[in-house]
């Protein structure tokens, strides 16, 4: 039995960015899941409950500040690990880190800190195990 793929929710509206992303997550052997909105992330993350959520700031109809604010008050998904990927400023970007999101990188992203940054968050508890109880230690 393999090694189960890490799962990676993308919200970017940028098409040419959000393909990108998910072409060379796949590559590195992640389990990507596309959203090219705030609305459209949000149901996806209900729906699969990723281990992970990279996130663009700027989205039409639900922005990426107000999508963290949403994640965070969901009892299911309100640890999920939220990685800021955005052409705003770093104070802009801080902004998000303060709202909730675990980490930023600002555009244009080098693959490698990407994966990196992934790498790291996901080394924390999956999805699937912050919501299990720990078992008693004897």
């Amino acid at each position: 039995m393999g090694e189960r793929k890490i799962k990676v929710l993308v919200i970017e509206d940028d098409e040419y960015s959000r393909d990108a992303l998910a072409h060379l997550l796949a590559a590195e052997g992640y389990e990507a899941e596309l959203a090219d909105d705030g609305e459209s992330g949000l149901a996806k993350a209900r729906e699969m409950n990723p281990d992970i959520i990279v996130l663009d700031l700027s989205l039409p109809g639900i922005d990426g500040k107000r999508v963290i604010k949403m994640i965070r008050s969901n009892q299911t998904l309100s640890s999920t690990p939220i990685l800021v990927v955005t052409g705003h400023s770093d104070t802009e970007a801080q902004s998000a880190v303060d709202l909730g999101a675990d980490a930023y990188l600002t555009k244009p992203v080098e693959f490698d800190e990407l994966t990196r940054a992934i790498a790291e968050l996901s080394a924390q508890p999956t999805a699937s195990e912050r919501t299990q109880e720990p078992a008693p230690r004897g």
